[in-house]
């Protein structure tokens, strides 16, 4: 064999890596090539991929300290108690009365809890769970069956204790009830989930669908909602107080000039088919600017809708300049999910019903959580049948 024959030979491996690599790079431009039909190529541009969890705007944390509180103190107690074997069926929410700390609004709460336990018995559980989630809390023992629960000195729950050793057994609605209140549910946060939006749908009452305008699927899940007769508005984001919570697309800052706040609402409104009124996302930043707020107002009035202020901060005034505009308004009373559990989101349920009973109506204000979805789906089992549950253009009836 030549030199130059034995050189040949020692590069056929390269000849052979050569000619795999021009295959491997053909197959690889097939497949990144669409050979679907034009049409279909144009379908498949006409949807945004899913935003990735880890970008979603989650809701800022609540400006609202001894509601906070209040609801850290309600979870330590179902808790406790959950954990001590107590039969939901025996936890009651006897009253609840609106009460004022500086400038915020709690609800004060009296629970009654019949069980097989003495007041002994449950009362140190339920200490210890005070501890661990609300540091402020106070536990005094007015009587030996009765003791109050007090944060930052503020009476927050009244607990009245009672011994059956025979089970509860929960008494059944009668054939006809009387209504007594009206109750509406609002869920924030929709446009990302298709799944959570059927759930929804699914819900043997009316749900109130808040859509993010710029979400992956708002025309979607308001098709959903519109299917299932349910009321859709849009879930306007609005700058928070703090700069790590991130309102998402489509905010509005206290920065812009006003008709840079109506143009982007403008734009937001056409965005989520069938929507009535507009609630916000965040904002307790901006819900506390009358300008910004009066802009907003002034743009959904040109398009009919009502205002929701869900009061991310006791001071906004979005309810209060909506009214002056002429507008429809209202506000939230309850956001039943700031703890994401079953059993607390079902404590918070029973306080909407009760303020609906006390006031005549009430909004609350949930997420789709798993959590939230699972405990709208048992609440329909254990609801009081005296609060209608009805959507907010109905709210305006009672």
């Amino acid at each position: 064999m030549s030199k130059s024959q034995q050189n040949q030979f020692k590069r056929w491996p390269y000849y052979i890596l050569a000619v795999v690599s021009c295959f491997t790079l053909a197959a690889l431009v097939f497949v990144l090539t669409d050979h679907t039909s034009p049409k279909k190529a144009e379908a498949v541009t006409e949807h945004r991929a899913p935003v990735h969890i880890a970008s979603l705007p989650y809701e800022e944390r609540l400006d609202a300290p001894m509601e906070e509180g209040v609801k850290r103190i309600d979870y330590a107690i179902l808790r406790a108690l959950q954990n001590t074997n107590v039969s939901t069926s025996g936890i009651k929410l006897v009253s609840i009365k609106q009460q004022k700390y500086g400038d915020e609004i709690f609800h004060f709460q009296q629970l009654h809890i019949n069980s097989q336990y003495s007041a002994q018995e449950l009362i140190k559980p339920i200490a210890a769970a005070l501890v661990q989630w609300s540091d402020k809390a106070t536990l005094t023992k007015l009587s030996d069956a009765v003791y109050r629960v007090a944060l930052n000195d503020v009476e927050t729950h009244l607990l009245k204790f009672t011994q059956n050793t025979k089970p509860v057994v929960p008494a059944k609605d009668a054939a006809t009830l009387d209504i007594g209140g009206h109750l509406t549910i609002v869920i924030d946060d929709l446009g990302e989930s298709i799944s959570a939006a059927h759930s929804l749908a699914g819900l043997r009452y009316p749900v109130t669908f808040a859509i993010w305008p710029r979400a992956s699927y708002p025309k979607e899940i308001a098709a959903i909602a519109k299917a299932a007769s349910r009321e859709v508005i849009i879930h306007q984001p609005m700058e928070p107080i703090s700069a790590d919570a991130k309102p998402g697309p489509g905010a509005v800052y206290v920065t812009m000039t006003p008709e840079e706040i109506r143009s982007t609402i403008r734009t937001n409104l056409k965005l989520v088919p069938g929507a009535v009124g507009l609630n916000n996302h965040m904002g307790s930043k901006f819900t506390q600017n009358r300008n910004a707020v009066r802009a907003v107002a002034q743009e959904a009035k040109k398009s009919g809708f009502f205002v929701l202020d869900s009061v991310t901060h006791a001071k906004s005034v979005f309810f209060d300049e909506a009214k002056r505009q002429g507008l429809v308004a209202f506000r939230r009373s309850v956001f039943i999910d700031n703890v994401k559990e079953v059993q607390s989101i079902l404590h918070q349920l029973k306080k909407a019903e009760r303020i609906a009973l006390a006031k005549g109506t009430a909004i609350a204000i949930g997420h789709p959580y798993p959590a939230t979805l699972l405990a709208l789906q048992e609440w329909e089992k254990q609801r009081n049948k005296k609060v209608a549950v009805v959507t907010l253009s109905e709210l305006l009836d009672f």
